[in-house]
């Protein structure tokens, strides 16, 4: 069972390991509504709302912090931090310039709630409820004491009064707009949890649990997938059917446990001497099928023969009294237009006659191509 496990765990580490690691954004989105807001101010100034000297003032304060964080990621320098996209910390930056100017310049107030709203928009998805809470009770205080102290400044007139009213909806909506977002980023992690879950299923609905190896399900699959390619490109490839000698007596002299500690390190062993680009699977009890594309009988009967020795060299004097085991193996070409049924049966075959012949030696279906002379036990 830990060997499967392992081979189900060191395949998932391959195919992390082919998949392009996706580079941190050097201008992040907080950033990116940063200059956003910063050009909206090009517009008022545009207008005549701010002055010429407060926008470039403003637009070099942005641009700093935008170029700042920047320079973190481009350098590397995040990753020193529990949080490496930096939100936090760029999510106040951006807040702390957005209420300076909306005190600084009253006419920009009218861009603070949907910039801000924006810009908690993609917190929701990074930040944990307490720090957007939090950051969201600093900012309605922020702006509320903006337009308290401007209204004590300047008096409680009708602009003053439609202030509170912008406040209160920006009080209503925040939150509103957080338990929406976190609603999302729970469904989110329930569908990677489903999905994690259904390849859980998948890997083992094509696995065998004892070995980890492809189950004959699966090796079925392979087969026909291995007779198309040879179909459509010309090429040949061959099956091994391999069968553990006296199988059977070894469970019934040493038990099953003994047995499956012999089907375990033999498909530990097969599995690590066979090519990457064959495929090897258990096909039933003490039988295996190993599927060799791209290979010819003399070339399969020479893989199946290494296999033969490296497995009689495997020391079993824990669980066996002889210590060693030895392999009957069945070698077939495919025939073009054979069916797979066809295939199997003739490796059988000769694996029957391999077995018929003494055990412990390899044999091959008569095939036109002349076969290949072997050493033989």
């Amino acid at each position: 069972m830990d060997d499967a496990r392992e081979t189900l765990r060191s395949e998932s580490i391959n195919r992390r390991r082919t998949i392009k690691p996706v580079r941190m954004p050097q201008v992040s989105p907080i950033g990116l509504i940063s200059l956003l807001y910063a050009l909206s101010l090009f517009v008022f100034y545009r207008q005549g709302f701010i002055s010429g000297g407060s926008f470039v003032l403003i637009a070099m304060v942005v641009v700093a912090s935008v170029a700042g964080f920047h320079l973190l990621f481009r350098f590397g320098h995040h990753t020193r931090y529990r949080d490496p996209s930096l939100m936090l910390p760029q999510l106040v930056v951006s807040l702390a310039i957005m209420l300076t100017v909306a005190w600084l310049e009253r006419p920009t107030q009218i861009a603070l709630v949907p910039f801000m709203l924006i810009a908690f928009s993609f917190g929701i998805f990074r930040l944990t409820t307490l720090s957007l809470i939090m950051l969201s009770a600093v900012c309605l205080s922020a702006y509320l004491a903006i337009i308290l102290l401007r209204g004590q400044a300047e008096g409680h007139d009708f602009v003053f009064r439609a202030d509170l009213v912008q406040w209160c909806v920006l009080a209503l909506t925040l939150p509103g707009m957080i338990l929406v977002g976190k609603q999302i980023q729970n469904m989110r992690q329930l569908l990677r949890a489903t999905r994690y879950q259904l390849e859980h299923y998948e890997e083992k609905s094509v696995r065998d649990e004892l070995t980890g190896l492809y189950n004959r399900r699966q090796l079925q699959t392979e087969l026909e997938q291995a007779r198309l390619h040879a179909q459509t490109r010309a090429v040949p490839f061959c099956i091994c059917l391999i069968d553990i000698d006296r199988f059977k007596q070894i469970n019934d002299n040493c038990g099953h446990l003994a047995g499956d500690t012999i089907i375990r390190e033999f498909a530990k062993t097969a599995r690590d001497c066979i090519r990457d680009t064959d495929v090897l699977g258990r096909y039933g009890g003490d039988e295996f099928l190993q599927i060799l594309p791209d290979t010819d009988l003399k070339g399969a009967v020479m893989h199946a023969e290494r296999l033969r020795v490296y497995a009689h060299f495997l020391d079993f004097q824990k669980v066996l009294p002889q210590k060693h085991i030895s392999l009957s193996i069945g070698v077939a070409e495919y025939r073009p237009g054979e069916k797979i049924t066809d295939l199997i049966a003739r490796a059988d075959a000769a694996l029957y006659r391999a077995k018929q012949l003494g055990r412990n030696r390899v044999e091959w279906s008569t095939e036109q191509v002349a076969a290949p002379e072997c050493s033989q036990q």
